[in-house]
């Protein structure tokens, strides 16, 4: 199946309860990175979304966002301020010494016996400092020392610039750190990736594949309209959203009526479904079908 053609699932009129999908599954990757060049490509939500799937398998997470000070997230344990890399020059070991927090949340993942997972949020436009950091530190030999397997998800809309970049970056992280295994996550936010042969979005498209062969791809589905941008706005997780009765759900929007709320309920579940599987398939492996 293409990778921007992806099934919906009929939802239920009631609430949809998430549930484990996986009767048992190894997680393989315990740093999993979600980066792009460029914002508004879906970072922070996906990543939000793979601590939310990863706690409600039972695996102890760590979500640490590098980002604005002016930004917040409730899902957030450790934030890390981008505006501190304005001043790094200052501090003794530039740039990498920003991340110090990221450094020693992994050191402590390592020794817990829980085994969490750490998953970092990169704000739009850091690319450039992470390939410095990364270079001067050797990360992924540094993770291999503490014994963490780590997994890079660089996203793509189907915009031509955001697809170049995501091309770039999959390169880059390849060169400067080969120990940190690749996916590219392919989300249709801006629409789809069917582009008309010959055109310079197709190219574009195919070279992008070309960057990322040997990598799996992560096909997203877009959120029907703008249900999650209300839903957050309303402080509300995605499994609020989903398992919260409709009356309450209604009340928590600001008092919006029963009937957008399902519907509202009923985006967020299709798009759960769908997206868990492709997640869960880039972060370990399943000893039983999903549900």
């Amino acid at each position: 199946m293409p990778y921007d053609e992806m099934p919906v699932h009929d939802v239920p009129n009631q609430a949809v309860p998430i549930e484990a999908p996986l009767a048992r599954f190894a997680l393989f990757y315990r740093y999993n990175e979600f980066i792009s060049t460029a914002s508004h490509v879906g970072k922070t939500m996906l990543a939000n979304f793979q601590a939310l799937l990863l706690r409600q398998l039972g695996h102890k997470v760590v979500v640490v966002r590098i980002e604005s000070k002016a930004v917040r997230s409730p899902l957030t344990d450790i934030h890390i301020a981008s505006e501190d890399f304005a001043d790094a020059a200052r501090l003794p070991g530039g740039e990498a010494a920003v991340l110090r927090p990221l450094y020693e949340a992994v050191e402590r993942a390592a020794q817990d016996e829980e085994q969490p997972t750490v998953i970092v949020d990169w704000g739009g436009g850091l690319s450039a400092h992470r390939a410095k950091i990364y270079a001067a530190t050797r990360f992924d030999d540094r993770l291999a020392d503490v014994g963490v397997r780590g997994r890079t998800m660089v996203l793509s809309t189907s915009l031509s610039d955001r697809m170049r970049q995501a091309g770039e970056l999959i390169e880059q992280t390849r060169t400067i750190t080969p120990g940190l295994d690749v996916a590219l996550v392919l989300n249709r936010r801006a629409g789809n990736f069917r582009f008309i042969e010959g055109s310079d979005e197709r190219r574009i498209y195919d070279d992008l594949l070309k960057a990322a062969r040997g990598c799996p791809v992560v096909p997203i589905a877009p959120i029907t309209g703008e249900t999650w941008k209300v839903c957050e706005a309303a402080g509300l997780s995605m499994i609020d959203v989903i398992e919260l009765p409709l009356r309450e759900l209604a009340n928590r929007l600001g008092g919006e009526n029963a009937w957008l709320a399902a519907a509202f309920q009923s985006h967020l579940a299709v798009w759960w479904r769908a997206s868990e599987r492709e997640m869960l398939r880039v972060l370990g492996e399943a000893n039983a079908p999903a549900r």
